[in-house]
């Protein structure tokens, strides 16, 4: 089983490093890097309806060479990658297998293309301006720090991340007005460890994506990167997300999401596409070969409690055959049920562990400082704690209310998961008026039993929908 799991983690490590999903000129217009039924990763997909269907246009490059980064071209139909050896491909029609010709010899695996026709850059250090077939240097003045990820923004400005190795717990955030060749620092973050960090502009002019793999936070900025707001975290399930690149229109971001397990035997991909900035997310799953994938998600149906509460913890794990729960995050288990519950007799925080097997995949999921134990003498805990939130009418035929019954409290947002325990939709309510019922539609949902996760700033409630049409 662990030689299995071994291999899963080897694949993600491999490709987490280049660009393996880029927005082409076009509105709902993506390719990205994935795996067919004849190859474990790499061949090339296209999809001109924002990832719901793709057409797999290379196979075929992938088995005589390691593919290392994609990147669209402005030019219709344009496309480049380059391999382990550092050769630049190009390709004018869209990517299709017998249309790549070698453009250079000495690019490494990070590339960028550029908002006009024939721009292209190998990270921050040098760009083309036809094609890659002849590149300049940039002098980039005022770096320093490691390397970690760029981008190419308007009006000439581009965006560079290095870190420090050690320690290595900061990551500094550059602008340049001039193509890399003056650069300034005008943020940093606070991470620790290694992992994913992907940058990407969005459509208007200062908008900027940031994705942090250690914490699973998705950052945006519409003042590039002077200051940041976070839109979202990938908690649990852990995602494994391979990229984000930003769209076409205003709010629009992409994730690429895959799935390999059991030796490729489960080979999965998930486009997440995002109108909000990255706040919600409709989930298409154009690549999909063997059964569906094994991961670990649970919510519980109360995270504020008093000490000697109990609390009911919904296992939503796919495909899932054991279950080992740690409640406290200490390395104990303390139950082998798959909707166990617990008692927490202490005040505090407590960050909860579920591990899953399921076939010969092992996979877990962690949600930190997820259960708040408080005696709740604080009269604004007593008011969340006891206060009702409605939902009608339910079952659902195509929209329900909620309410909730004091003033005291807002509700955050709502995630809507189906039986497999995935999140089928997200609601931000931040700016919604909640001072009458809001009205949710779910139309467009399948029949069934849904759970509903209801957040507000100081707890989240999980209730049982049921939608009929």
């Amino acid at each position: 089983m662990k030689n299995l799991i071994l291999l899963s983690l080897i694949f993600f490590s491999f490709t987490s490093y280049s660009q393996e999903i880029t927005r082409g000129p076009e509105i709902g217009e993506i390719y990205f890097m994935g795996p067919t039924t004849t190859v474990l990763y790499d061949a090339i997909y296209h999809s001109s309806d924002f990832g719901e269907s793709v057409v797999c246009m290379d196979s075929v490059t992938c088995t005589t060479t390691i593919i290392g980064a994609i990147t669209a071209d402005k030019t219709s139909g344009g496309l480049y990658y380059n391999n382990i050896s550092d050769a630049l491909y190009y390709s004018g029609n869209y990517g299709i297998y017998g249309t790549w010709e070698q453009n250079n010899s000495d690019i490494g695996n990070v590339l960028h293309s550029g908002i006009i026709e024939g721009h292209i850059y190998y990270a921050a250090f040098k760009h083309s301006e036809d094609y890659g077939l002849n590149f300049t240097n940039h002098q980039l003045n005022n770096y320093y720090g490691i390397y970690r990820e760029s981008e190419i923004g308007y009006n000439d400005k581009s965006y560079l991340m290095t870190y420090d190795l050690d320690p290595t717990d900061t990551v500094y955030f550059f602008i340049s007005y001039d193509s890399f060749d003056n650069l300034e620092i005008v943020n940093t973050f606070n991470v620790s460890g290694y992992g994913l960090y992907d940058l990407s502009f969005g459509f208007n002019n200062g908008d900027l994506f940031f994705y942090n793999s250690i914490n699973k936070d998705l950052y945006f900025s519409n003042n590039d990167g002077f200051a940041w707001v976070k839109k979202n975290t990938f908690s649990c399930p852990n995602l494994p997300i391979l990229g984000i690149t930003g769209g076409r229109q205003d709010g629009e971001l992409y994730m690429l999401v895959e799935y390999l397990q059991m030796t490729g035997q489960r080979r999965h991909v998930y486009i997440y596409h995002s109108l909000d900035n990255g706040e919600s997310f409709t989930v298409h799953h154009p690549v999909s070969i063997g059964p569906n994938p094994i991961y670990a998600n649970f919510i519980a149906e109360d995270t504020l409690v008093e000490p000697g509460d109990t609390v009911q913890f919904i296992d939503l794990s796919n495909d899932a055959e054991t279950w080992e729960w740690d409640f406290n995050n200490d390395g104990t288990i303390e139950s082998y049920e798959q909707n166990p519950t617990y008692i927490y007799q202490d005040t505090g925080y407590y960050t909860v562990k579920l591990i899953i097997t399921g076939v010969v995949v092992e996979d877990y999921g962690i949600r930190n400082d997820y259960i708040h134990v408080d005696d709740l003498t604080n009269t604004n805990l007593v008011e969340s704690k006891t206060e009702e939130i409605n939902i009608y009418p339910n079952p659902v035929t195509g929209n329900f209310n909620i309410s909730i019954d004091t003033n005291s409290e807002r509700i955050i947002n709502l995630c809507i998961y189906n039986s497999n325990g995935e999140l089928v939709r997200f609601f931000d309510l931040n700016n919604e008026n909640q001072q009458s019922a809001i009205s949710i539609s779910l139309a467009d949902l399948q029949d069934g039993i849904h759970l509903l996760k209801i957040n507000t700033p100081n707890k989240s409630q999980i209730k049982k929908i049921i939608i009929i049409h």
